[in-house]
């Protein structure tokens, strides 16, 4: 995290923000919500489409599996074979998106031995509620591997009114919690703890499509037909994805297939597993294109942070004299930022589009981050 532990006032003011934060999204929220993203500024979604004209490549994300369980909570603990199960299957899913997952370990954790577990698992809930976001946040610090580079998912037998499951579309420092959230219901294939028409493990498959930087096809979608305009700018920001509303059945959607020409049988809707299939090509090349900005020390290969070539971990001043320097060099290797061969007022737009950006790798306190590292890597063997 961000802060130092020794910096407590700042920490519990970051926290008394948050937990206001967290009270006005718990306010504009459905009571029936599936699920809930955070971490994505609309502006970032924007910036980034289009400036990656390459086919994908296959990508590999490590990973490590979270199980916490109760005595008051029956099929909380659940066995080995049900969670490989789970990571064969995620795979299976993501293998027509050209990602990989490479399951590092799966832990364990007693959630009766928190102090603050009865309340949690009764009286407060995550994510909405200020107390037990805060207390969760507390609690993960000594958990979670490093947040940067492995995609922590825990699974977890109580959360906040009706949702099953939550993520963050982008790394966010601030918080422990970053990372995909699965109800223990509707977690895996297998097993006695699955909920009907939740028991094809497809919850998961959709938070981690939030982890890599989708949006549920029905954002900002309030009629059947609506024109949102420029596709790359609006709703879930891709253009092959119908601005169709949220559909709870797939066998009778609320907007009519024919009125957009698709079948109702995408990851990032709320139907019933069954129905959720694929990834349009528009989602998987936003998925591998977004988590270089994103989430850049994520996959395999160095982090990359696009618009900063002078190398200091800040698109600004420096890459843009850099770029004036050179200007007329189209073969300048440098400065051909969008992979096209060429450097151009394109490859210019893209440091302009990122002004500003803290580039992953300078954050302030570096001893306490590679001291959570060391710890992490410690653990793996």
């Amino acid at each position: 995290m961000l802060y130092p532990k020794s910096n407590h006032m700042s920490r519990y003011k970051f926290h008394a923000i948050f937990v206001l934060w967290m009270l006005t999204l718990l306010l504009v929220s459905k009571a029936n919500s599936q699920c809930v993203t955070f971490g994505e500024p609309e502006d970032l979604a924007v910036r980034t489409m289009g400036f990656f004209p390459d086919e994908p490549e296959w990508k590999t994300v490590n990973y490590v599996v979270h199980i916490y369980y109760t005595d008051s909570i029956s099929h909380s603990n659940l066995p080995l074979y049900i969670v490989n199960d789970a990571a064969a299957h995620l795979n299976e899913e993501f293998e027509e998106a050209m990602y990989e997952f490479d399951l590092l370990a799966i832990e364990y954790h007693d959630f009766d031995e928190y102090e603050d577990s009865y309340a949690l698992l009764n009286t407060n809930c995550i994510p909405y509620n200020g107390f037990a976001f805060n207390s969760m946040n507390d609690y993960l610090e000594d958990i979670v591997w490093d947040r940067e580079t492995v995609m922590n998912v825990h699974v977890f037998p109580a959360l906040c009114q009706g949702i099953l499951g939550f993520a963050w579309t982008a790394y966010t420092p601030q918080t422990t919690l970053d990372g995909v959230w699965v109800k223990t219901s509707v977690f895996g294939r297998l097993g006695d703890h699955l909920l009907d028409n939740r028991d094809e493990n497809k919850t998961l498959i959709h938070e981690v499509g939030h982890f890599l930087s989708l949006h549920h096809v029905f954002r900002n979608v309030d009629n059947c037909g609506q024109n949102l305009g420029d596709c790359e700018e609006t709703g879930d920001f891709v253009c092959d994805t119908p601005p169709t509303k949220l559909n709870w059945s797939c066998e009778n959607p609320i907007c009519p297939p024919a009125l957009y020409s698709y079948t109702p049988d995408n990851h990032m809707d709320y139907y019933v597993d069954s129905c959720r299939q694929h990834f349009t090509e528009g989602q998987i090349e936003r998925m591998h294109s977004m988590i270089e900005i994103t989430r850049p020390g994520m996959t395999t290969g160095d982090p990359y942070c696009a618009g900063d070539i002078s190398g200091d971990l800040v698109v600004g001043t420096n890459d843009l004299m850099l770029m004036l320097s050179h200007w007329g060099d189209f073969n300048w290797i440098e400065g051909d930022l969008n992979g096209d061969g060429f450097f151009t007022v394109s490859d210019l737009q893209i440091v302009l589009a990122n002004w500003g950006q803290i580039c992953f790798g300078s954050e302030l306190d570096p001893f306490y981050r590679e001291e959570q590292v060391r710890r992490k890597s410690e653990r793996r063997f």
